[in-house]
């Protein structure tokens, strides 16, 4: 290999990288991935020679294909959704399971494998798709006219179309094992809550239920009040109570979650990022799992 086609090589590797870096600056810019896939659109088309792309999810609710984003395509390429990339080639892809090229509009189509000799030429092809997959089922299909130029092979692209795809398969993965456990959480929540309800109608009427205001009220008060007050000297106090009582607090919900900083934060009702700075600032030896 010459010096300029091994420089030509390194740097379009390391265009690739920064490609894929952003990709997944996009992907986790958002909870909502259906906001962060627009941004992916936006990222493919700006260092390279994307002008028409699109993505397709599978709505697991609905079990429908629904529209993720799109980059470059006609108000009327968009009212025909799934079939953009032409007709029958969503189906064709979920059937074979392999990335394709779209030959003249869906005229026909030419499977991806990796042992094919020869490949369609750039100018015959209007997109190239890949599957998008979550333990070997496709969630998703993305699809782009082209990255690279001519005289680099399309296969140039599939490289990189399937990185990107391994990228949103994984930020799925991730999303869908959040809403495991946020459902989880919520049904340990209701079932707390029903174990409380359940403990107020045992409790006898003639005991009223104390609130916390009158707990914390009645403790603090009896502190104060066996305290000397020295006019003399600038007490800590105020600011000492507060951290004894947030100090507390925080200990105890960590001892009750399991020290499970997610489940803590969200017992308390705080964020996570506040819990892990308050932990540090009071000096909480916390055992993150």
């Amino acid at each position: 290999m010459s010096a300029s086609a091994e420089r030509e090589a390194q740097e379009k590797a390391v265009s690739g990288l920064k490609i894929l870096y952003e990709v997944a600056k996009a992907l986790n810019s958002s909870v909502d991935l259906k906001e962060a896939y627009a941004r992916v659109l936006s990222v493919l088309s700006q260092p390279k020679g994307m002008k028409r792309g699109g993505f397709l999810f599978l709505n697991a609710e609905s079990s429908e294909w629904e529209m993720g984003g799109a980059q470059g395509l006609s108000a009327e390429e968009m009212k025909r959704r799934k079939e953009y990339f032409g007709s029958g080639v969503v189906q064709r892809i979920l059937e074979k399971g392999q990335m394709a090229a779209v030959i003249e509009g869906g005229d026909s189509i030419w499977f991806h494998d990796g042992k094919a000799k020869t490949v369609p030429k750039r100018l015959s092809t209007s997109f190239l798709c890949a599957p998008v997959k979550i333990e070997g089922a496709i969630t998703g299909i993305l699809g782009v006219d082209h990255f690279y130029e001519d005289p680099v092979a399309v296969t140039e692209d599939f490289n990189l179309l399937g990185e990107v795809c391994a990228l949103i398969a994984e930020a799925m993965s991730t999303r869908k094992a959040m809403a495991v456990e946020n459902r989880a959480l919520l049904e340990e929540n209701w079932s707390f809550r029903k174990e409380l309800e359940t403990l107020g109608r045992t409790v006898p009427k003639a005991r009223r239920r104390i609130s916390l205001t009158e707990i914390l009220e009645e403790r603090i008060a009896r502190v104060v009040a066996e305290m000397k007050v020295d006019p003399r000297s600038n007490g800590r106090l105020y600011e000492d109570m507060l951290k004894a009582v947030e100090r507390t607090l925080l200990t105890s919900a960590l001892e009750k979650t399991k020290h499970v900083q997610l489940k803590t934060a969200r017992f308390l009702g705080i964020n996570r990022n506040t819990l892990r700075r308050k932990i540090k600032e009071l000096g909480i030896m916390a055992k993150e799992k």
